[in-house]
């Protein structure tokens, strides 16, 4: 099921900021380390929790475990949709909002500043694509890949046009996917062995998105 997807006007925002260059699908860990020895203001700030990524994401201002979020992303104007995929027989308090999240910032804490609270993944989008089509693109490889898995997954399509009507930067979807058990039972908090836990599970994600937008062949079987 999928829930809350929001749709935003994109906003003029000012010009400037440069795009970085980055692979066309990124997958990160999400946990504390190396906090202390980074600028908590820089590009790393919202790096750390599970619930910072999240109001990133979402374009939220907000506060986790660490205190306020530094939030000058709120007004890049580039929020074009939003939702949450998720399994059959959700509890109704984790369908949407940060609940999710700050559980599983909770339970990485308990285990060290190491300890993984989900996985930030950033992939591009086909450019060529009408920007309705993101949505379905998103959502189909999402439920097929990571929800029927068993993952929660959060997800924001980025994309916006300078005032003469130009793409800014490349259109970009933001996916936040569930790293530890969150049904109510004895597991609760514990790291999943089968979500991101190693490289051939981020892989087979990974090569799963490229052959999706075209930028991989399928494999024959």
């Amino acid at each position: 099921m999928s829930d809350t997807v929001t749709k935003l006007r994109v906003r003029g925002a000012e010009e400037g900021a440069r795009s970085r260059l980055r692979p066309p699908f990124n997958a990160r860990p999400v946990c504390a380390a190396g906090r202390e020895s980074r600028s908590t203001e820089g590009p790393y700030s919202t790096h750390y929790t599970a619930t910072a990524s999240w109001l990133y994401i979402n374009r939220i201002s907000g506060s986790d475990r660490f205190g306020k979020v530094p939030d000058s992303y709120v007004d890049r104007g580039d929020l074009l949709a939003a939702g949450r995929c998720h399994p059959l027989k959700l509890p109704p308090h984790l369908r949407n909002g940060d609940a999710l999240w700050r559980d599983a910032d909770e339970a990485a804490a308990r285990e060290g500043p190491q300890a993984v609270a989900a996985t930030h993944i950033v992939a591009d989008l086909p450019s060529a694509d009408d920007p309705a089509r993101w949505t379905w693109l998103v959502e189909n490889y999402v439920y097929k890949h990571l929800t029927d898995k068993g993952m929660i997954v959060d997800w924001a399509i980025h994309f916006r046009r300078d005032a003469g009507g130009a793409p800014v930067g490349t259109p970009h979807v933001h996916l936040l996917a569930t790293a530890r058990f969150w049904r109510d039972n004895g597991r609760r908090g514990a790291r999943h062995w089968q979500w991101f836990a190693n490289a051939d599970q981020t892989r087979a994600a990974e090569d799963a998105w490229l052959q999706l937008i075209g930028l991989r062949p399928a494999t024959r079987t």
